[in-house]
């Protein structure tokens, strides 16, 4: 086979900082939404997020040349800066930790 093709699907979770219930229902579309932005621009591919009050979960693609850990770090990171300075939120901090499990996406037989 002369080139290389991937279908690399993670599962990602993670919660707010002691599973306190502040993702609030009036924007928790927008950080969605912002989350699949800053994935992006991390070169993966948000296939499905969402999440309630204490966690979220993202369905990413991810490229064989990226590395998952930077990638859930940055996400964490500049998703929680938005809700700072956003949402004006300023004690909101995700967990230190995440979890992560590789998945197969289903096919059209089901």
């Amino acid at each position: 086979m002369p080139s290389t093709h991937l279908a690399l699907h993670i599962h990602v979770v993670f919660s707010t900082k002691d599973r306190q219930p502040l993702i609030h229902a009036n924007w928790r579309d927008r950080l969605h939404a912002y989350l699949g932005g800053v994935a992006k621009q991390l070169e993966v591919v948000p296939e499905a997020i969402g999440g309630v009050a204490d966690h979220v979960h993202l369905l990413l693609g991810i490229p064989a040349t990226v590395a998952l850990a930077p990638v859930v770090r940055g996400i964490k990171a500049v998703s929680s800066r938005w809700v700072h300075e956003e949402i004006g939120l300023t004690k909101f901090s995700w967990q230190e930790g995440y979890g992560a499990v590789s998945v197969s996406l289903p096919t059209a037989d089901g």
